[in-house]
């Protein structure tokens, strides 16, 4: 954490990072009110420095640079998911609600950071990443139109640099879908026995991590409850539509989904471009 002038929270995001949801998720639903600022895949490298400083750390998933980064009321600047879902948790949360109430909530969590994130990342991009038209709606309705211009301009360079860094390639993105399918099969087979959360018979960061990081590929709706614009369904990659149909069509997706209608929370401040509510 690196200290700051007192002030509102802000959010730093790539706004459509499912990383970034989960941060949003938390601090709506503890009714936290947070400006937005919203940046761009590798254009982020060009601002998220001067946010971060000192501070932050690359790991798995992302570099130091990456976002989410909360920047506090209390001057601290707070990079990764998790760990702003933990300082939230700490600061407005008794210890018996929790986000994290223990090592199994921990280490689950944990699990899909580092494995469901970025496998899902990976086949979005591998369907999304060499069609501009798909990338530029992402852009046109996720950022401000000055942003949104340069990243067209910049767009050859960024999808090289995104399909290495990311490894998005063909096999990859098929070992990732490995994984997926066998991670809604495991939160299927939890759930088997009737609970309606993962852990302690309530809301915990596990639940908000799968239904944020697995149910991206499902291509949420703004109107279900995904607090950014993504591709709808009938205009990805045929491929892309029949995984997203086939998650949605799954037991634990449709879990997802239930959490993203049922305890998403909603926003404060409103952020801008505004979402259009328009369902697949």
């Amino acid at each position: 954490m690196h200290n700051q002038h007192k002030g509102e929270y802000t959010l730093t995001s790539i706004r459509f990072s499912h990383y970034v949801e989960k941060v949003r998720w938390t601090l709506d639903r503890l009714g936290i009110p947070y400006h937005e600022r919203y940046v761009l895949p590798v254009m982020h490298f060009f601002i998220t420095p001067f946010i971060v400083r000192g501070s932050g750390h690359r790991d798995s998933q992302s570099t130091r640079f990456s976002t989410p980064i909360l920047s506090t009321d209390e001057g601290q600047v707070i990079a990764k998911s998790t760990a702003i879902m933990h300082y939230l948790s700490d600061r407005y949360l008794k210890k018996e609600y929790s986000l994290f109430p223990s090592q199994d909530v921990i280490n689950l969590d944990n699990q899909f950071n580092e494995n469901l994130g970025p496998a899902t990342r990976r086949i979005l991009y591998y369907y999304s990443l060499n069609k501009p038209e798909i990338m530029f709606k992402l852009a046109d309705n996720n950022a401000g139109a000055i942003q949104a211009g340069v990243y067209k301009l910049l767009y050859p360079l960024s999808r090289r640099l995104m399909a290495k860094a990311l490894e998005i390639t063909q096999a990859e993105a098929e070992q990732s879908l490995e994984h997926v399918f066998k991670a809604y099969d495991d939160i299927e087979d939890r759930l088997s026995d009737g609970r309606q959360f993962l852990f302690e018979n309530r809301l915990t960061a596990a639940d908000i991590s799968f239904a944020c990081l697995g149910g991206i590929l499902m291509l949420p709706t703004v109107q279900e409850g995904y607090a950014a614009y993504l591709p709808p369904i009938n205009e990805v990659d045929p491929k892309l539509a029949e995984i997203a149909h086939q998650l949605r069509d799954h037991k634990a997706g449709q879990w997802a989904l239930s959490l993203f209608r049922e305890y998403r929370g909603q926003r404060i401040l409103p952020g801008k471009p505004l979402l259009k509510a328009s369902p697949n």
